[in-house]
């Protein structure tokens, strides 16, 4: 079996990217695949030393989109299946080569998310082109939420998979702190993710303003292509008199998150919309425990015992401080979420699934081929 993997990029950050990198790792040696990708500008190289990584030219529309469409066209003869991970360059790339099969894997709600960034047109647009962009194609999902955005097709639910064995347990929070400059003795909130305004990183910058001791750790690109970096100016702006103990330290490669997220106390995550966030799994797998604006993403995944769940600001300032009073109940729910996600999203996990979606498929296109179908150990 071998399986071609295209995305938008993976040099900028975000929870899609880092998904799909470790995913292609861990599937490479088993399908042969190989990942193509834009580069964005001004950011660093993520995953440009992989050799199933290929990088084939800049991330702008609509050339970026032919770029892909060109890659894909020049290697597909090579491949069993192609799999694209965004909705605003490799699907079009991918539909406009015709190829077939085709697996599309979603991380966020595809009419919503681009109605987050261009507003009603951007809804409306999304709504004309979707049937175009998923006919034929096999929609996956990372969260059963997300089916909805696909009412009367059927979808693939194959929820995110997290590496544990990145985050090394027993926390060492003072060793991280010393060896990343982060200052000693004080409560650390973290925070991951693009700081764009769905993100709602205002409410982090309100609750520092509440909790006067509170310093925030946020880790993410905060100049994203069309926002620019006007929304993070703008809270910040608002909020003067908590910058002294706001540690933004911008986008960080993959490898490095582990010990940032080893330096703080707990994971404040205020986003209200999400797919699955791996955000909050990372968190989780290190040991850390969550609080997080109570939506239908956070609740499809959340444990009892692993956080707290809040609906407004007073709630998010009382679970903040109760976990800041009672660090033995906060490591016992950090502890909790690590198993949690150790049990119920490992990268393992997430990889089968795949291995045997991708079997499945091919085995039905043999049938309907009058072929006999693959084995699978042929499959991989």
């Amino acid at each position: 079996m071998r399986v071609l993997f295209a995305i938008a990029h993976l040099n900028k950050g975000g929870g899609q990217a880092v998904q799909v990198l470790q995913l292609v790792r861990r599937l490479a040696p088993r399908v042969g695949g190989e990942l193509l990708a834009l580069r964005a500008a001004g950011s660093g190289e993520t995953g440009a030393d992989d050799p199933e990584v290929h990088v084939v030219g800049d991330l702008r529309f609509p050339s970026g989109v032919l770029r892909l469409r060109r890659a894909i066209n020049e290697r597909i003869g090579s491949f069993d299946l192609l799999q694209v991970f965004d909705p605003y360059y490799s699907l079009p790339a991918a539909r406009l080569t015709r190829a077939r099969p085709l697996v599309v894997r979603l991380g966020a709600h595809p009419v919503d998310d681009f109605g987050s960034r261009y507003g009603t047109a951007g809804k409306l647009a999304t709504r004309v082109v979707n049937p175009w962009l998923y006919s034929g194609a096999t929609v996956v999902v990372n969260a059963d939420h997300l089916r909805g955005a696909f009412p009367g097709r059927p979808v693939e639910c194959i929820p995110n998979g997290v590496d544990s064995s990145r985050f090394h347990l027993p926390r060492n929070v003072e060793g991280a702190r010393a060896t990343l400059g982060l200052p000693s003795g004080v409560p650390i909130v973290a925070f991951t993710g693009k700081i764009i305004p769905r993100k709602n990183v205002e409410e982090l910058y309100w609750l520092a303003r509440e909790i006067p001791s509170l310093h925030l750790l946020l880790l993410g690109n905060d100049r994203e292509e069309y926002y620019g970096d006007r929304y993070h100016r703008a809270v910040r702006a608002a909020f003067p008199d908590v910058l002294p103990r706001v540690h933004a330290v911008g986008e960080v490669p993959m490898g490095r998150v582990p010990a940032f997220l080893e330096a703080a106390d707990l994971f404040v995550f205020p986003s209200r919309l999400e797919g699955m966030p791996n955000s909050i799994l990372e968190a989780w797998a290190a040991g850390l425990p969550v609080v997080a604006v109570d939506t239908p993403a956070h609740r499809e995944i959340f444990r009892d015992g692993a956080g707290f769940l809040y609906t407004d600001r007073a709630e998010l300032k009382a679970h903040v401080a109760t976990l800041l009073d009672d660090p033995g109940a906060a490591k016992a729910m950090g502890t909790v979420g690590r198993q949690h996600v150790v049990d119920h999203f490992s990268m393992e996990a997430a990889s089968q699934r795949y291995l045997e979606l991708y079997t499945r498929i091919l085995a039905q296109g043999a049938t309907r081929r009058g072929e006999a179908p693959a084995s699978r150990a042929d499959l991989g």
